[in-house]
């Protein structure tokens, strides 16, 4: 990784910036870091050579930099074990997701290698991998690049569980958006209306920032082809755990399509097997849980998400 020497300790939200190798092109990105451990939390990992729990790698949505999921980069350090927190984005290439993928494997490594020179114990150090809405999609493909480094996957609002159509997903998007704040208006909900602006213009400038990192128009427009694409399938590879979030309101991230039998979000289960056989036939286990809220919610709700997600794997700290 050519980038800052990561600095332990400092209890703030740290970014860095720099460039990968992947898919034989040199991958630019930029990371944001929060470490929510104590001193004492980290004179103990110091002691051990490794942190208490899997380090969290979180991949934003489409257009999103690493400021737009705060709530949710916060809340994955202040409610995991390890502590430990990172939201990644790469600039888009020329080989879109799976390049992408390839970089968020290459940088995870180098992180932990920097976080933790000197490891202990028989075991790896390894990391849950996040990704919400695209970032979903490019997560997945990472996890399954490299099983041994994220033997965990947790999608939240994850696009990539069916083929699109662009023109549909762009339009969703755009419907869902207007839906959320002329519903949080009209219940006077500020709160959300003003995560979901935030939110609209960091996508509107991560997308101006990737066309003059890219220079290209053209790879943009490729990206949001790359997340309308079924990343999962009859013959995916992946077997680590798998944990899907969604929201019932979502209108860009419809749970409905993934179970398109199922009437009401409680009816998820007794299709789980069949969904898992379609998609996810390697992996050791595969949760879903259709949460309250829509496609903003994890941002606006992230202690909800992060607490039902981290749970279901094994990482969420123990209440002080």
């Amino acid at each position: 990784m050519d980038g800052e020497q990561l600095v332990q300790g400092t209890g703030e939200p740290r970014r860095v910036r720099g460039s990968v190798a992947a898919g034989g092109d040199a991958v630019r990105y930029e990371m944001r870091i929060v470490d929510a451990r104590s001193g004492s939390q980290r004179a103990r990992d110091v002691e051990r050579g490794r942190p208490a729990g899997n380090v969290v790698f979180l991949v934003p949505g489409h257009g999103q930099s690493v400021d737009g999921p705060r709530n949710l980069l916060a809340a994955a350090a202040q409610l995991s074990r390890s502590g430990l927190a990172c939201c990644v984005d790469p600039v888009p290439t020329s080989g879109g997701d799976r390049t992408e993928a390839e970089a968020i494997v290459a940088i995870a490594r180098s992180v932990i290698d920097d976080l933790f020179p000197a490891p202990r114990g028989p075991l790896p150090i390894q990391a849950t991998v996040v990704g919400w809405s695209h970032g979903g999609g490019e997560a997945l493909q990472a996890a399954n690049r490299d099983p041994v480094l994220f033997p965990q996957y947790l999608g939240i609002c994850p696009t990539g569980l069916v083929e699109r159509r662009a023109g549909e997903l762009v339009c969703s998007f755009f419907l869902e958006a207007l839906r959320i704040l002329s519903r949080a208006f009209a219940r006077r909900e500020w709160r959300c209306l003003g995560i979901t602006l935030r939110l609209g213009a960091n996508a509107l400038a991560g997308l101006v920032k990737d066309l003059v990192r890219s220079r290209s128009l053209k790879r943009l427009t490729a990206d949001v082809r790359w997340a309308c694409r079924r990343v999962p399938g009859p013959a995916f590879g992946y077997t680590g755990e798998v944990v899907l979030l969604c929201a019932a309101r979502d209108s860009v991230v419809r749970w409905r399509d993934a179970f398109p039998e199922c009437d009401a979000s409680q009816a998820v289960e007794p299709w789980l097997p069949a969904f898992t056989g379609e998609n996810f036939p390697l992996a050791s286990r595969v949760e879903v849980r259709v949460l309250p809220g829509d496609h903003v919610s994890p941002e606006v709700d992230a202690g909800s998400f992060l607490r039902t997600g981290l749970g279901l794997l094994g990482q969420l700290a123990d209440p002080q």
